[in-house]
């Protein structure tokens, strides 16, 4: 993307329009209680009224993102416990620190960097307010453009959860975490590849015909050309939403050997329908469970593509 290149004037503009996005999201979920983004552990159920343009009730709920993700949490944990123990451990596009002060909770030394301001200083606040101090190993944080950022530190670990598609140079980022790498040391990622047409269908489908905190006047309106719109609006807001997707794996293969790999989230719009589901939770999390269960069963039989991967990967040898 010429119009995007690194060190114009356009660029300058739109890193600015990112960061300013993220983190004004979470600096309206923060206003609201605890969101799982900054704290995994003390996360409370919020909902945020998003402003005009998108949808505009955003629903955050602890139990549904562990019930639809929390395996995924655990497994990453675990890797780094039995590698490592306590790991120095480097986490990209952190944003609001949910994850860093997690990993430095379970006595690991972490740093986490991110573009946005104000996603760092929610990430900061939530580290000194920090009630679990028994074991805890050491945390810090760094704003950073990844397009740019040098590593210049010796990591065990380097994590990224849910933002390289955000990476306009992803290439020289991954090169970059290979030489960080201690020998043998693992780099991790869940990322977003793309959304394969039939996860967008299935996923729309059960967004419009399920009750959820969005009406259906509304959902209809996006059928019938919203989305259309919302995407542009998105594009907007965070100019580098998926610039990346479509590269990460293969990317990814140029400088690691990839030693697992597990394709995820086969239903589109998955965290919407999470959230947003207007149901007794009685009801509500059962069918969640279910969904989940029919999305892995459906990503793992190749029915659906699943459009997110799981990664653990090591340096190539000759990196």
């Amino acid at each position: 993307m010429r119009e995007l290149e690194v060190g114009s004037e356009t660029y300058r503009r739109a890193c600015e329009r990112e960061a300013a996005y993220w983190g004004e999201e979470v600096r309206r979920a923060a206003a609201q209680g605890i969101p799982f983004s900054a704290d995994m552990r003390r996360a409370q159920r919020i909902r945020v009224n998003r402003g005009p343009g998108l949808p505009q009730l955003q629903s955050y709920d602890p139990e549904a993102e562990r019930i639809m993700n929390g395996a995924l949490y655990s497994e990453l944990f675990g890797l780094i416990r039995s590698f490592r123990h306590p790991a120095r451990i480097l986490v990209l596009t952190c944003g609001a620190g949910g994850l860093c002060l997690e990993l430095a909770r379970l006595g690991h030394r972490v740093h986490g960097v991110d573009i946005s301001p104000g996603a760092i200083e929610i990430a900061r606040r939530y580290a000194r307010d920090n009630p679990f101090r028994e074991s805890f190993g050491a945390l810090a944080y760094s704003i950073a453009d990844l397009n740019t950022f040098e590593i210049d530190s010796a990591y065990d670990v380097v994590v990224a959860w849910d933002g390289l598609h955000h990476i306009l140079r992803l290439d020289r980022l991954l090169s970059g975490i290979a030489r960080a790498l201690e020998p043998g040391g693992l780099f991790i990622f869940s990322d977003n590849i793309g959304m394969h047409w039939r996860s967008r269908l299935l996923g729309g489908l059960l967004y419009l015909i399920l009750p959820t905190r969005v009406s259906y006047l509304k959902k209809i309106s996006y059928t019938l050309g919203g989305e259309e719109k919302i995407r542009r609006e998105m594009s907007e807001r965070s100019p580098f939403e998926e610039i990346s997707a479509g590269q990460i794996v293969s990317g990814a293969e140029r400088y690691f050997e990839i030693t697992r790999r597990t394709a995820h989230t086969g239903v589109g719009y998955r965290a919407a329908l999470a959230g947003d589901l207007r149901a007794p939770d009685r009801l509500r999390y059962p069918f969640l469970r279910l969904l989940k269960r029919m999305d892995d069963w459906a990503v793992k039989n190749a029915l659906l593509r699943g459009d997110h991967v799981f990664v653990v990967a090591r340096p190539r040898t000759s990196s």
